[in-house]
């Protein structure tokens, strides 16, 4: 025994000692009895440093756990935000969500419009098929279509939701039913609470909707994000006293028109500090199809109607409003991250940020979005994993279908396979490491979209230097137009150079790229007319 022990001892102090030091320590039995007692502590000392290496966080692909998930949607967000280096941005608390986590600076989402892209998210199948580019409802385009709410709900999860996830009112109640928190209104029409913005709705006798910008010195309350958002503060307490895990997704409605907002956030944007955009002509060599001309900035009392000129006075308040809608935003986010942090949640919590797509905010000469151009399809996108990186940049083109797929992986859960996006666990993992081969964003934008004989639709290709977009007519496969932009020469997508012949390879390519996604998607829905 006493030799056994003698060396096992021998093994232990190789690393406590040096070999002249053993004989000494084992020869008597005081020395021992001893080096028994000292190497006791040590082997519990490499007992708890294993268990401690063994229980580091490993990369989250490893990770088989059901997480919470905080899923966070905002309405019209521009990637226009101080952590995407907009330092006249005041967003500290998104700021600091992606200094905890991930944030991607090439996600696109499939089609710049509310309805289409919350339904693609949701479904995690692209807007081409099923009809989901008209922008109707989940419920009369694909009613057995297993949603991501529902896929968390099927595997165990308790959800709720509150604010605009879905796009129409018929499928936030199908969808949550019971689930979904619906607050009492506090303001009126389209989100007014001014004597002098509710007498404008019924001025406004051809549209019944009222100014396009509001400021009001109320509580964050009074307009409808504060108070959906206070709703899922308390439903974080609810859900925290489960047993089970929770989807909890929020949807914030700002800075989409009307630009309302309590003054507070307005006074961080003083006048003087307002710039016009930059950009304000039509890009060169742009075709019929580029982008639409108008949107539904005209229907707001006292607007121009479509197609007429902003005056640069009234561009630049309503760039205000826009900015302090986004710090109101904000201001919901902070508030849900703080609640999470109260409440001991952060560590298990996944919490995804999103915007349903871009908006041009007098770019272009234009005021809304529905085109295949960057500044309307690009979002903000930020994961942040318990465990995961923090404070790291992802630059790689992604694909806003692709939350599904993801939410579900890191949550050690098996995809559904209707799915059409990819999990981003390899970049969430390693956000600066170069893909094995070039990647892709796929964005269509469709000219006559409720008519299928006329529809024109155009499909773009993005693989983070180029944006290519070919324009098809739907019910012959024609190719009526085609653009390119070099992001490298022309960051802010200026001139069409499609007719350059140094970018004639590249359009090969990127058109083969167009023709193969084509390929793979069934057009026709069975539909000739919808509105």
């Amino acid at each position: 025994m006493k030799g056994f022990l003698n060396g096992y001892l021998r093994i232990i102090l190789k690393v406590t000692a040096s070999a002249k030091q053993m004989p000494l320590l084992i020869n008597t039995k005081k020395g021992l009895e001893e080096t028994l007692y000292h190497a006791r502590y040590f082997i519990g000392f490499l007992v708890v440093i294993g268990g401690m290496i063994c229980c580091q966080p490993k990369d989250i692909h490893e990770v088989r756990q059901k997480y919470n998930v905080l899923f966070i949607a905002v309405d019209d967000l521009r990637t226009e935000l101080n952590c995407y280096g907009a330092n006249h941005i005041k967003s500290p608390n998104i700021d600091r969500l992606a200094s905890e986590g991930v944030r991607f600076t090439e996600a696109h989402v499939q089609q710049a419009i509310c309805m289409a892209s919350r339904a693609s998210i949701l479904t995690g199948i692209r807007p081409e098929k099923r009809g989901i580019y008209t922008g109707e409802s989940v419920a009369d385009l694909m009613p057995g279509v297993l949603t991501m709410n529902m896929f968390f709900k099927e595997n165990g999860y308790n959800i709720a939701a509150a604010g605009k996830i879905y796009h129409h009112g018929i499928d936030h109640e199908k969808q949550f039913g019971e689930d979904y928190i619906i607050p009492k209104k506090s303001w009126t029409g389209r989100g007014y609470v001014t004597g002098e913005a509710i007498n404008q709705i019924s001025l406004n006798t051809t549209h019944q909707r009222g100014p396009a910008y509001e400021r009001a010195d109320v509580h964050d309350t009074i307009y409808k994000d504060g108070i959906n958002t206070l709703h899922a503060v308390r439903k974080l307490e609810e859900l925290e006293k489960s047993d089970k895990p929770f989807f909890l997704a929020v949807g914030l409605s700002k800075p989409h028109l009307p630009f309302v907002a309590p003054a507070k956030y307005w006074d961080m944007y003083p006048e003087a500090s307002i710039a016009m955009p930059e950009i304000r002509e039509m890009p060169g060599n742009s075709g019929k199809y580029t982008m639409r001309l108008a949107g539904e900035l005209g229907n707001y009392y006292g607007m121009p109607s479509r197609y007429e000129d902003i005056e640069d006075e009234t561009t630049l308040i309503l760039r205000r409003a826009y900015y302090a809608c986004v710090s109101y935003a904000d201001a919901q986010v902070g508030y849900l991250l703080d609640q999470l942090d109260k409440l001991g949640l952060r560590e298990n919590t996944i919490v995804v940020l999103w915007g349903d797509h871009g908006y041009k905010l007098g770019d272009y000469g234009n005021w809304c979005k529905w085109s295949n151009m960057d500044i309307d399809t690009r979002i903000p996108l930020i994961f942040s994993v318990p465990g995961g990186k923090k404070g790291e940049v992802a630059d790689r083109p992604v694909e806003a279908l692709d939350i599904y797929p993801t939410l579900a992986a890191l949550c050690g859960m098996d995809e559904p396979s209707h799915l059409e996006g990819k999990s981003l666990i390899s970049i969430l993992n390693n956000p600066e490491q170069q893909p094995a081969s070039k990647e892709y964003a796929f964005t269509i934008w469709p000219q006559n979209r409720w008519k299928y004989d006329k529809t024109i639709m155009g499909y773009a290709v993005k693989d983070g230097r180029f944006n290519y977009v070919e324009w098809v007519k739907l019910n012959t496969g024609e190719v009526l137009e085609k653009e390119l932009y070099d992001h490298q020469s022309d960051p802010g997508e200026t001139r069409n150079v499609i007719d350059e012949e140094k970018y004639q390879e590249v359009i090969a390519s990127l058109s083969a790229k167009s023709e193969e996604r084509r390929a793979a998607t069934d057009h026709d829905h069975g539909f000739k007319s919808l509105r």
